[in-house]
């Protein structure tokens, strides 16, 4: 195909546009779909990494409340470090909040798309773009 056959989507007749908006409306769509699935699976994820931030936490109690009780009843003995699991609890943490962060960014970028395509923007920058081609 040479430059003489390129033509913008202005110079379409009426038929080839309306094919093309077909196309361009079904990509859109499956991009659409596509998106919100993956927007769900994320937000699953992001709700996951949350809740075991609070069972990691609740677990954390609970290992302290066990051991002070089994020390003081003398079924144990020696002494237990808890600058040990703090710093063990910050490095999991770090860890955890940086891969959130990742997934809240994913997240934010399929919310961007997902309403481009409901108000009609990612249409119009598609057809815009093939204005200016």
């Amino acid at each position: 195909m040479n430059e003489d056959e390129i033509r913008t989507y202005d110079e379409l007749n009426i038929d080839e546009k309306g094919l093309l908006d077909v196309f361009r409306q079904m990509k859109l769509m499956s991009d659409y779909n596509r998106f919100r699935f993956y927007n769900l699976k994320v937000e699953n994820l992001i709700t996951k990494y949350e809740q075991l931030k609070q069972l990691r936490e609740e677990i954390q109690g609970d290992y302290f409340l066990i051991y002070d009780e089994l020390l003081s009843e003398e079924l144990i003995e020696g002494e237990l470090d808890a600058s040990d699991w703090g710093i063990t609890r910050d490095h999991e943490n770090e860890v955890w909040d940086a891969e959130l962060r990742l997934m809240s960014e994913i997240k934010a970028n399929f919310d961007l798309a997902i309403k481009m395509i409901e108000s009609g923007e990612a249409d119009q920058s598609i057809i815009d773009a093939e204005n200016n081609l």
